[in-house]
């Protein structure tokens, strides 16, 4: 038996990707082939996927799908009467997009519609969260199980972590995830706008990720904000390139900054962790549920009282010890609850 993984794309340094990867490394090691197919791969990515007209599927094989959005890979497994896996990593709402790509808004509204379909075909289903399995339990999935995500940090283990060598001088602020609507980067701006009228320019901010291309007026939105608010030296948007960039930006980092108002994990969260920055977050979506009551959250972008938080961070070394610590705390257990047995089980029976 093959167990072959299905997404409606595939790109480095995406989570989805990420987890297929892992999901394919720990499934090896257990004596399962099976390969990663995409509606949609970056041509520099097909070393490690594949476009869904590649793909061989045989009898016996069983066919995860990882679901966030309507795509020709589900209309293709649906062909296949395999045993067929849901992973669910959720829907972004497709208000969001509205503004900016009507297609992509669309896809959304589209993907969410396709879970009532899933939920009545396929013959298990997972959710990388308790945020996400609350959506599908909602929906009528009636055996819906928590799978949680498969972070690989040892990609990074040759990344010097030790705190003692970061500096909290002057502020450097970091947000990763895609450059999109929901993520509201525009509102990174707004409080970088807040913080040098209150503290002074001596602060960096920079916003790494990819930008869809359909979604180009977002970005050009955003770099229209940071030239028309004076703050072109303080904040960059870059885009992703590879782990190299990302470890390098992380390491120089010190506060993971999120103003993110949907999101069904947020693993950033989790690689900021690793990377000992204080993680300051607004509590939207899952972000509660993956902090899980380390870092800080704060329900209100009043970025007048946020700037007085923020900066206690860098004032009080007690305080931002502590939240380091509870971060600490809380990657070990989530690393510890993660297992690759869920899916197993489902595939053996």
């Amino acid at each position: 038996m093959n167990i072959h993984q299905f997404s409606a794309g595939f790109q480095l340094g995406d989570a989805i990707s990420q987890e297929m990867l892992e999901i394919k490394r720990l499934l090896s090691k257990e004596g399962y082939n099976g390969k990663i197919f995409a509606e949609n791969v970056f041509s520099h990515d097909r070393k490690y996927a594949e476009k869904l007209t590649k793909a061989n599927i045989k009898p016996d094989d069983a066919l995860v799908y990882h679901h966030s959005i309507h795509s020709e890979a589900l209309e293709f497994i649906l062909k296949f009467p395999n045993r067929k896996i849901l992973i669910y990593h959720n829907v972004t709402p497709e208000d969001f997009f509205t503004g900016y790509d009507l297609k992509f808004s669309y896809l959304l509204r589209k993907g969410r519609e396709d879970l009532e379909m899933i939920r009545d075909i396929f013959h298990h289903s997972f959710a990388v969260s308790n945020f996400n399995l609350l959506e599908l339990q909602e929906l009528g999935f009636k055996n819906a199980r928590l799978l949680p995500l498969h972070l690989n940090f040892q990609k990074w283990k040759d990344v010097p972590r030790d705190l003692k060598l970061k500096t909290f001088a002057y502020p450097s602020f970091l947000f990763v995830g895609r450059i999109a609507p929901n993520k509201r980067q525009d509102d990174l701006i707004r409080f970088a706008r807040t913080w040098k009228s209150k503290m002074g320019n001596q602060f960096s901010m920079r916003m790494l990720g990819f930008c869809n291309p359909n979604q180009q007026s977002y970005l050009d939105e955003l770099n229209f904000m940071i030239h028309h608010l004076d703050l072109s030296e303080e904040v960059k948007i870059i885009s992703y390139v590879d782990e190299t960039m990302l470890k390098k930006i992380y390491s120089e980092s010190n506060m993971f900054l999120s103003m993110s108002e949907h999101e069904g994990f947020c693993v950033p969260l989790m690689e900021a962790m690793y990377f000992h920055l204080p993680v300051v977050a607004f509590a939207a979506g899952a972000i509660p549920e993956t902090l899980d009551h380390s870092g800080i959250l704060f329900d209100s972008k009043d970025f007048d009282s946020l700037v007085p938080l923020v900066d206690s961070v860098f004032q009080n070394s007690e305080f931002r010890n502590s939240i380091i610590g509870a971060q600490n705390i809380r990657l070990d257990d989530y690393l510890q609850s993660t297992s690759i047995l869920p899916i197993l089980e489902v595939v053996r029976n």
